[in-house]
């Protein structure tokens, strides 16, 4: 007797979600590297921009009881100033991920179009005479 599937192995049979991505990576390797690796510094840099905002508290309390005000003042804007600058990074990398991702979508929509062709190339000549044949091909490619 076959054991129970757990809730996860259901989802994934469900979804299909290995064979998609072993289509997505089939088509567009590069693509799909450069978006996971866009993805993983995108979840990295809020945590970034938090530290630095902890920092900027901290000197900023420091710089309140320091009898030198000016050096504690440009450690604040230095702080400052690279907050800006990752939350600028952090905007490019928004920008640069809708550009990769639809590049992405562009290369495997064209693979999934040819491999559809190749396939529809490949069949007897009997199934273009069918309704059924039409109807399926129509929908393999929506």
């Amino acid at each position: 007797m076959k054991p129970a599937e757990t809730i996860k192995e259901k989802i994934r049979h469900s979804l299909h979600l290995e064979r998609a991505l072993r289509l997505v990576w089939r088509s567009a390797p590069g693509w799909t590297a450069a978006n996971f690796g866009l993805i993983l510094i995108q979840g990295l840099l809020p945590l970034v921009s938090l530290y630095l905002m902890k920092l900027i508290v901290d000197a900023v309390t420091a710089g309140l009881v320091a009898p030198e005000k000016s050096a504690a003042l440009s450690k604040v804007i230095l702080l400052i100033a690279s907050a800006a600058a990752v939350a600028l990074f952090a905007a490019c990398c928004r920008s640069l991920t809708e550009i990769v991702k639809e590049a992405q979508t562009q290369v495997v929509t064209d693979h999934v179009a040819d491999v559809i062709h190749g396939k529809s190339v490949a069949v007897d000549l009997e199934y273009y005479e069918d309704p059924k044949y039409y109807d399926t091909l129509h929908r393999a490619q929506q």
